[in-house]
């Protein structure tokens, strides 16, 4: 599956993209990302009650993972998964 990474998250991945070995749901996505990757990322996608941040958008096909099951959400392995930070401003 294909992971791709916007703005100052490239900065906890040195890359824009990855390829990662096929995983179930994506909070089993968020914690490989969490273990391939510097803790920061980790702490930015996770909330500290383990669930995913609401600082970060996860969207899988295009598709906002809070209307497919959130941290349970199934992935297929030619799933394309964005993550993003939440954009604020005026």
């Amino acid at each position: 599956m294909r992971v791709k990474f916007l703005a100052y998250l490239r900065d906890y991945t040195n890359c824009a993209e990855v390829d990662m070995p096929a995983v179930p749901t994506v909070g089993d996505l968020v914690c490989a990302l969490g273990e391939r990757y510097d803790s920061r990322l980790r702490d930015k996608l996770l909330a500290a009650d383990g669930g995913l941040s609401a600082e970060i958008i996860i969207m899988v096909n295009g598709r906002h993972v809070v209307h497919s099951g959130g941290f349970d959400a199934p992935l297929n392995n030619d799933d394309t998964v964005l993550l993003f930070p939440m954009v604020a401003g005026g």
